[in-house]
C-alpha cells in the first residue's frame, strides 16, 4: 500500500524540478501540502499523495482535437491573408 504522503524527492523527480523548487512551491501554495518551520529555520514539508495526484490530473491536460483544429484554422487563415501559406 502506498504511503499517504509523497516525498519531496519523489515530487521533484516527477516534475523534473529541484527539491528546493518543490519546497518553495508548497510554501507559496503552488503545490498542495503543508509545512512547518523549525526553530533553526528549516522548512519541513508534507505532501499528501492523493492531493498531489489530483493536482497532477488537473495540471496535465492536453488540448482536445477540437481545440487543435481551431488553432490550425486560425493559423492558416492568418497566414493566408499575408500570403505566407505554401
Amino acid at each position: 500500500m502506498d504511503s499517504p504522503v509523497i516525498s519531496v524527492e519523489e515530487v521533484a523527480k516527477i516534475l523534473g524540478k529541484s527539491r528546493h523548487f518543490v519546497i518553495n512551491a508548497v510554501v507559496n501554495g503552488s503545490l498542495p501540502g503543508c509545512y512547518t518551520i523549525s526553530p533553526g529555520g528549516r522548512r519541513n514539508v508534507s505532501i499528501p499523495r492523493k492531493a498531489f495526484e489530483k493536482f497532477m490530473e488537473a495540471w496535465d491536460r492536453s488540448p482536445d482535437e477540437e481545440v487543435i483544429d481551431a488553432l490550425i484554422k486560425a493559423y492558416v487563415n492568418k497566414n493566408s491573408r499575408h500570403g505566407n501559406v505554401d
